[in-house]
């Protein structure tokens, strides 16, 4: 468990690395995101689709059209390019609207938006795709042509970062290359603006315009020092000013799935209360937002939470499924799937992180029963597993050594075989002198497996004093300072 000082140092070292790379350079977009005033579309609407693109040099054979769906490229279609690097993409409907890539079979890959109109075509150089691209799609001409000046700008952020890293912070030198670089993120803004007001009904300048992030600001404490607590606050209340949950466009470019990951794993402490709060938001936005936006962002918490990585991440799934994953709200489902949801949910709630830890009554190895709540030591380890499980087999040893060190300072384990061949579990008892409390339920009389919620073995909970479950999801090499904590 890191402190919360640590956590806010690491956050702002790594928001700070990212202000002096090439690639990324952060700037407030709040104030233009909303100027879009006239109502005339910026490009004419098509019925169907049919994509032409040359790029000379490229080889030929198959090509693909990829789209985008949150994280993932999805094929929408394929064709044959000839020898001069033609291909067509046609579809009798439309495409979806979004990011697209085509991709031939040598890897040369256009990438483009398409939007509105999608009749249109895209003639390029394979040595030099943006510089020397043609195109009837207006979105295209202002992406492409940013395209251009973004690379510029990395290259000038590039020149200064090496300046500011081969220079001494508080020397002159470092000041004005700061200056330098403060001076491009205010150019950057003002062409970003641009966009806003040129373009205002563009697919292009709501793509750049949402994928912006928020400057980073510098509240000091009365002492003068960096206030980095405050400083993550800011940044995140910010995170989503204007953003437009109604535009499902941004669902298949990868905007909006690299704002809610960035939101939900960097800009809160991993820690599942923490980061509820987050989840909390979004979801609260989604519902009353686009209905595609909603589906995914529910399905990427469900996913995503149910068997987390983040200690107690089922709280999460469980807070989404009662919330959201219902019968009301899951239109893109059936109530079979909301009930098996449901009923997994019910299962993981008597064992979240926080709640009270159930006793549980199997028999030891000698045949007595013995309950969990028998044990009077402070610190209860219940942890499920069985002889034949490899990964059992490798962390088995590992909590022996740390119950040999800390079962003198309070500590227990109350080892449950989920598997039921009692001569292996003797053995494996006997050969690598497991002298904690072992226990099984052959029968299942006790109903651990309702009480104790795992997915895969082996499963560990950390009871405090009073039975409340204060860890999980750790295996024994991560367990340490848990305890000392615990004992503190």
């Amino acid at each position: 468990m890191k402190s919360v000082h640590f956590f806010m140092n690491h956050l702002m070292r790594n928001l700070t690395k990212q202000i002096l790379t090439a690639t990324i350079i952060l700037f407030s977009f709040c104030s233009y995101a909303q100027q879009n005033i006239s109502k005339e579309p910026f490009e004419p609407f098509t019925d169907n689709a049919e994509i032409e693109v040359i790029i000379k040099g490229a080889a030929a054979g198959k090509t693909y059209l990829y789209g985008i769906y949150g994280n993932q490229n999805v094929i929408k279609d394929s064709s044959l390019a000839d020898s001069s690097g033609k291909t067509i993409f046609k579809n009798s409907k439309r495409f979806p609207e979004g990011l697209y890539y085509a991709v031939y079979s040598d890897n040369s890959v256009l990438t483009f938006l398409m939007d509105r109109n999608q009749k249109i075509y895209f003639h390029a150089d394979k040595s030099d795709m943006i510089n020397t691209l043609q195109t009837n799609s207006a979105e295209n001409k202002i992406y492409y042509k940013s395209q251009i000046y973004e690379a510029e700008v990395a290259r000038r952020q590039a020149e200064i970062t090496y300046g500011m890293t081969n220079s001494k912070p508080g020397s002159k030198e470092y000041s004005d290359f700061k200056e330098q670089q403060n001076k491009l993120i205010e150019e950057k803004l003002q062409v970003v603006k641009g966009y806003s007001e040129k373009y205002p009904n563009s697919f292009f300048a709501k793509f750049k315009l949402q994928g912006q992030n928020p400057v980073l600001k510098e509240p000091k404490k009365l002492n003068g020092d960096l206030d980095t607590a405050a400083q993550v606050v800011m940044y995140r209340n910010e995170f989503w000013n204007n953003y437009d949950f109604n535009d499902e466009r941004l669902l298949r470019t990868p905007v909006y799935f690299n704002k809610l990951k960035t939101y939900l794993n960097t800009l809160f402490p991993q820690r599942v209360d923490s980061i509820m709060q987050g989840v909390k938001f979004i979801l609260e936005k989604v519902d009353k937002g686009n209905k595609e936006l909603f589906n995914f962002t529910v399905n990427y918490m469900l996913l995503t939470y149910k068997e987390s990585t983040v200690m107690g991440g089922e709280k999460i799934f469980c807070y989404t499924v009662d919330n959201y994953f219902t019968i009301k709200k899951a239109y893109w489902t059936d109530s079979n799937n909301v009930k098996a949801a449901k009923m997994m949910s019910d299962d993981m709630k008597p064992s979240l992180l926080g709640a009270i830890g159930q006793d549980v009554n199997c028999k030891n190895d000698k045949g007595e029963y013995v309950s969990l709540y028998s044990i009077k030591k402070p610190i209860r380890i219940v942890y499920l597993w069985n002889p034949d499980c490899e990964h059992c087999q490798k962390e088995t040893p590992k909590l022996k050594a740390l119950y040999d060190k800390w079962k003198s300072k309070g500590l227990e384990v109350y080892a449950i075989n989920v598997e039921h061949e009692y001569d292996k579990w003797i053995k494996y008892i006997k050969d690598h002198d497991l002298d904690w409390i072992n226990v099984s339920d052959d029968k299942y009389e006790s109903k651990y497996y309702k009480k104790y919620h795992i997915f895969n073995t082996p499963g560990l909970y950390v009871l405090d004093t009073n039975n409340k479950i204060v860890a999980k999801q750790l295996m024994p090499d991560q367990l340490e300072s848990t305890l000392e904590l615990m004992i503190k």
